[in-house]
């Protein structure tokens, strides 16, 4: 076999084997899941693109090894790879080998086919990915936009700094036993764990895999019974039916949409005649601030009050209001540390929009 056509890189990180198998299998898979491929684990999983297998696997050791039979291309089913990642314990954590052998066999490279695929397809986006805009991107994927990892599983299980606009929310909603919720962008399900206290039931959605299996894990009880069903989707187009809910409530999510105007009106579309909401974001004031620290910031597009209340006309919706809340009292109520509670006096560059579904 030419070395030719043998790739191979390493990584090292500061966490054992074990974990660190872990991590880049999970976050593999929800990626290639992005990318139109399914990644199912175990010792007889497979690789599939648009359900036809491309890649079967030949050993799954968690901690230690995985390794798959790879299939080039259906139109030429003899050019066959082996891909390969192997962990092994380092003097500092582990250093992660990836390996693929055989690769490149149905290019033709007495035109230069090879190096360009790997100059273009290969080397270009690894340069993306760790140029300042690739790493920003990233890190506000796996951090904010769609929360994944040890770090975000901890921080969204109980976002502490996120209580007092869950709180605030709540009072407005004055949610009833007799009220069926949609929250849109649920997170780690500590909002919508509280507000099923009031006996309601309720639909969460989120586009982060790892969310929705952090939901359905502090939700357990009320997915078991019924009460609570929990989607990976997004917020447009959603995935639920027409006039189902009777109120919805969206926060921290409408900084990071494309068209806050559209997926305002998926919500609308949702919500029965009368149905009420309310959508948290923010001002320009948080930029900078622990709220919005870079490089979450540059990526937030933040609204001002009139604006914000212009969003929620524009979809539909009737007796908007948009109110700069001072969350002082609630961030004191969530227990928020002392030292912390001036990011919460005033409006702080808050925002809360309520209105109705006419």
């Amino acid at each position: 076999m030419s070395s030719l056509h043998t790739m191979t890189t390493t990584l090292d990180v500061a966490i054992p084997p074990s974990e660190a198998f872990e991590a880049v299998v999970a976050d593999l898979r929800d990626a290639l899941s992005r990318r139109g491929l399914s990644l199912e684990p175990g010792a007889r999983g497979r690789i599939a693109q648009r359900g036809e297998e491309v890649g079967k696997v030949t050993a799954w050791e968690p901690g230690r090894r995985l390794a798959l039979e790879w299939h080039a291309a259906p139109w030429k089913r003899e050019e066959q790879a082996n891909v390969e990642l192997r962990f092994e314990a380092a003097p500092e954590g582990t250093r992660v080998l990836f390996e693929i052998r055989g690769w490149g066999g149905l290019l033709a490279d007495e035109a230069g086919d090879l190096a360009g695929w790997f100059g273009s397809a290969a080397l270009a986006p690894l340069f993306y990915a760790i140029s300042p805009e690739g790493v920003g991107d990233w890190l506000t994927d796996r951090r904010v936009r769609r929360p994944t990892g040890p770090r975000a599983r901890e921080t969204y299980a109980n976002p502490i700094f996120h209580w007092p606009n869950f709180l605030l929310i709540l009072d407005r909603l004055a949610l009833r036993a007799e009220d069926n919720l949609l929250e849109v962008g649920c997170g780690g399900g500590a909002f919508m764990h509280k507000a099923l206290e009031s006996g309601c039931r309720a639909t969460a959605i989120d586009h982060s895999p790892e969310m929705v299996r952090l939901t359905i894990a502090q939700n357990r009880d009320a997915v078991a019974s019924g009460t609570l069903t929990v989607l990976e989707g997004n917020a447009y187009p959603l995935p639920v039916s027409d006039d189902s809910f009777t109120c919805a409530v969206m926060t921290g999510v409408i900084g990071f949409l494309p068209d806050p105007v559209e997926a305002l009106k998926e919500i609308r579309r949702a919500l029965r005649p009368g149905g009420r909401i309310a959508i948290f974001g923010g001002t320009a004031a948080l930029r900078g601030t622990p709220a919005a620290p870079e490089p979450f910031a540059s990526r937030i597009r933040f609204y001002e009050k009139a604006e914000f209340e212009e969003i929620g006309q524009e979809a539909g919706f009737v007796g908007v209001e948009v109110e700069e809340p001072n969350l002082e009292a609630y961030a004191r109520a969530a227990k928020v540390p002392e030292e912390a509670l001036e990011m919460f006096r005033d409006s702080s560059g808050a925002l809360l929009m309520t209105g109705r579904k006419a």
